[in-house]
C-alpha cells in the first residue's frame, strides 16, 4: 500500500512538470521560426526555382513583418478594451483604430501583390497564394479541439 502511494505521487509529479513545461513553452512563440516554417512551406509547395525564391523572400520577409506588427498592435488594443471601463467615445477610438489597422493590412497585402506580380508568372503567383492559404488552413486543423480561450484564460 505504501508503494502504490509514493507511485501515486511520483506520476502527480510528473504530470504537474510535464503541465509546467506545457504551459512555459506555450508563452514562447519564435515568430522568426514561424516566418521560416512558412516560406519553407511555400517554396517546397510550388517549386520555386532559387533565383526566383532569392528574389521573394525578402519581399515575403517585409511583409510578413509588416502583418506581424499589426497583429500585435491589434491584440494590444484589445487588452485595453479587456478592463470594460471604457466610455463610449474610448470605444469610438479603439474601434477606429482596430479598422485603420484592417485598412494598413489590405494596403500591405496590395503592394505585396504588385512586387509579386512583377517576379512571377501569373500561375505561379497564383499557385503562391494558394499555397499560402493551404498554410494557414494547415495550422488551422492543428489546432487543439474545444472551445476558443476566454479572454481569462489568455
Amino acid at each position: 500500500m505504501r508503494n502504490l502511494r509514493i507511485y501515486s505521487q511520483l506520476l502527480l509529479l510528473c504530470l504537474t512538470l510535464i503541465t509546467t513545461q506545457a504551459q512555459n513553452r506555450r508563452g514562447k512563440f519564435d515568430i522568426s521560426a514561424f516566418h521560416d516554417k512558412k516560406w519553407e512551406f511555400i517554396i517546397t509547395e510550388i517549386s520555386l526555382s532559387p533565383a526566383e525564391a532569392n528574389a521573394i523572400k525578402p519581399l515575403f520577409l517585409d511583409y510578413e513583418k509588416k502583418n506581424w506588427e499589426l497583429h500585435n498592435n491589434t491584440r494590444e488594443l484589445f487588452r485595453q478594451s479587456r478592463s470594460g471601463n471604457l466610455t463610449e467615445n474610448q470605444y469610438r477610438d479603439l474601434n477606429d483604430k482596430m479598422i485603420n489597422n484592417e485598412i494598413k493590412r489590405s494596403q500591405y497585402l496590395r503592394e505585396y501583390h504588385l512586387k509579386l506580380r512583377k517576379l512571377l508568372k501569373p500561375n505561379v503567383l497564383f499557385r503562391y497564394y494558394r499555397a499560402e492559404k493551404n498554410f494557414e488552413r494547415q495550422l488551422l486543423n492543428k489546432r487543439p479541439a474545444g472551445p476558443p480561450p476566454t479572454p481569462e484564460m489568455q
